[in-house]
């Protein structure tokens, strides 16, 4: 009996069109395409929150999409960043945090909750502030080399207050007791405003407090400014100096914002949304409303920003260990 063999009779370009149809998976959807929530781990209406709510609105006219600020305070900042973890790594769950909450609390922390960079993808800062060095204007103190002297001369007698214990001006404070070799007592509060409060009524001596809280209170003649721990001087305070200036170059405390996502998240996501944050921080307005938070707009790339993050890390790792902080 005869063999024959059938030869198909359809154009290649249909065959190859065919097998193609067969073997590609189903497009991804273009991102973000539902609401997005970017968790804040703070309260309402403090700076990193308010940050958040400006760089959402932002974001959501930039994407078509809404970016709902969602508010998770609590164990300095772990809280938020644990909701993070725990959300899928697909860009519907970001996070806006503050430096001392990523670099500081990891550093410290005796069992911390989250290695920020195992955990978190970092995206990119967002906008520097600062501390100022203030005093309570009824004491003998004009300028940091009084404060020394104030505080030798009259050990474990001058307080200094801290937005809480394991916070940046806590931890910055304990580096510069050991730096200038001075005994001043550590209290504890929650939150800057009412560490201001007390430096102004007297029952603290001094701290470093935020310059959102500051600049009113010094303009205003109820704390008197000695210095800013970094390592610019500030534009609305230019006769303040630096504590560099002041005979400390190695002390430098200036606090940030930044934006993250979960761990993993997809490099294209993190593309889209750092060229979206470039475009926005360059924004005239953007920089406007954040001068009015005592901020500076600050875009870096992911790789810098993750670079950045390691290097604060290792410092305040070492100032923990010299200033034997640990916080449980």
């Amino acid at each position: 009996m005869e063999r024959r063999t059938f030869l198909s009779t359809a154009p290649a370009a249909v065959v190859v069109g065919a097998v193609l149809v067969v073997g590609t998976a189903p497009a991804r959807a273009a991102w973000p395409e539902r609401p997005v929530r970017i968790v804040v781990p703070y309260a309402p209406g403090g700076p990193v929150d308010l940050v958040a709510r400006l760089i959402g609105d932002k974001l959501a006219t930039k994407f078509g999409q809404s970016f709902v600020i969602e508010n998770k305070p609590g164990a300095n900042g772990a809280i938020g960043v644990q909701v993070l973890m725990a959300a899928p790594a697909d860009g519907y769950t970001l996070l806006m945090h503050g430096s001392a909450g990523v670099t500081i609390y990891p550093a410290v922390m005796k069992q911390p909750a989250f290695d920020p960079l195992r955990d978190l993808t970092p995206i990119t800062l967002v906008d520097y502030f600062d501390l100022i060095l203030c005093a309570n204007p009824a004491l003998p103190m004009k300028d940091v080399k009084e404060f020394v002297a104030y505080a030798k001369a009259n050990p474990g007698k001058l307080s200094y207050g801290t937005a809480g214990i394991g916070a940046m001006n806590h931890v910055g404070a304990e580096w510069f007791k050991t730096m200038a070799d001075i005994d001043i007592v550590h209290v504890p509060y929650r939150g800057d405003a009412p560490v201001a409060a007390d430096v102004m009524n007297g029952t603290l001596g001094v701290s470093f407090v935020s310059s959102n809280v500051a600049i009113p209170l010094i303009k205003a003649g109820k704390l008197r400014a000695l210095a800013v721990p970094s390592r610019k001087r500030m534009a609305v305070l230019p006769d303040v100096p630096t504590m560099a200036e002041a005979g400390y170059p190695d002390f430098d405390l200036q606090p940030w914002t930044g934006f993250f996502g979960p761990a993993n998240l997809d490099k294209s996501i993190v593309s889209a949304l750092s060229a979206a944050m470039k475009e926005i921080l360059a924004q005239p307005d953007v920089a406007g409303r954040l001068a009015g938070l005592a901020m500076v707009p600050a875009f870096t790339t992911p790789e810098e920003f993750a670079a950045m993050i390691s290097k604060s890390i290792a410092l305040w790792k070492d100032v923990a260990t010299r200033t034997k902080i640990v916080v449980e």
